[in-house]
């Protein structure tokens, strides 16, 4: 059965690819700045922690707002991509009903969407990161396999928040207060060395600490990641997918009846 769910989904890739697409230009339907929003939001978040963390408390790290700036990035992708997935199945029950396609693609194009958003503005911003430290440009065999690591990672997750939600109609409104907790206890405008025990186990835990370290370590660091590093990111990406797309599965009959 797993075997011809693979099939299928590769059989019908393309319709995938038109569905990520269609997401993607839906996004920004009738905005006058387009795909730039893609630059300007985490360059203003960037730049507002860096105005109130150096000024306010004083930290003192060169290029703050570059360091600041490699966490930014993948956590918008990451909070952007759940929060629209959570309501994908609810809001294309018609889709959800038919069997034209693997239901899946459903949540996948809304996170693969906002995947080629991550990928503007990755683009885009790129650039000062190298400007900065010109080893950034070695690190680019590094980023792909992290950037594939982090989408199914959060392709996992999307499974999971957007099967749960047909049966709890109030996540999405749970999430939009988590997300909050969660970006402050992400190392993302702060370091974990910067952190004391017991409060740096509280962030060790938290598995996008380990995405938010990578994109730091070859954006700001420059300086590659190590065998153990990529292992723990393919074994977190890997278990996220499973236990995403098994209990998608295994609810998938419910779904018809609930929405």
């Amino acid at each position: 059965m797993f075997k011809d769910r693979i099939k299928k989904i590769y059989l019908y890739r393309h319709v995938l690819i038109s569905m990520s697409i269609s997401q993607f230009k839906a996004k920004y339907a009738g905005s006058k700045l387009g795909i730039w929003w893609a630059v300007i939001i985490p360059l203003l978040l960037a730049g507002s922690i860096n105005l109130v963390f150096t000024r306010a408390f004083n930290v003192n790290v060169k290029h703050y707002t570059l360091f600041v700036l490699s966490g930014i990035i993948p956590w918008l992708f990451f909070s952007n991509a759940l929060m629209e997935a959570v309501n994908s199945f609810t809001g294309n029950a018609s889709l959800i009903k038919q069997s034209i396609f693997p239901r899946e693609f459903i949540p996948i194009a809304s996170i693969a969407g906002n995947l080629l958003n991550f990928l503007v503005g990755f683009i885009f911003l790129l650039p000062l990161f190298i400007i900065v430290n010109y080893k950034v440009l070695f690190m680019a065999g590094f980023l792909i396999i992290l950037i594939i690591c982090y989408f199914l990672f959060i392709v996992g997750i999307g499974f999971l928040f957007s099967t749960i939600n047909v049966f709890f109609r109030d996540l999405g409104h749970f999430l939009s207060v988590g997300f909050m907790v969660w970006f402050w206890i992400t190392p993302i405008f702060y370091s974990l060395d910067m952190l004391s025990f017991p409060i740096r186990w509280i962030c060790l835990i938290n598995p996008m600490s380990l995405y938010v370290i990578a994109y730091r370590k070859l954006l700001f660091d420059a300086s590659g990641l190590s065998l153990f590093m990529i292992g723990g990111l393919i074994l977190v990406s890997l278990g996220s997918l499973f236990i995403g797309y098994m209990i998608f599965i295994r609810n998938e009959n419910n779904l018809l009846k609930q929405i």
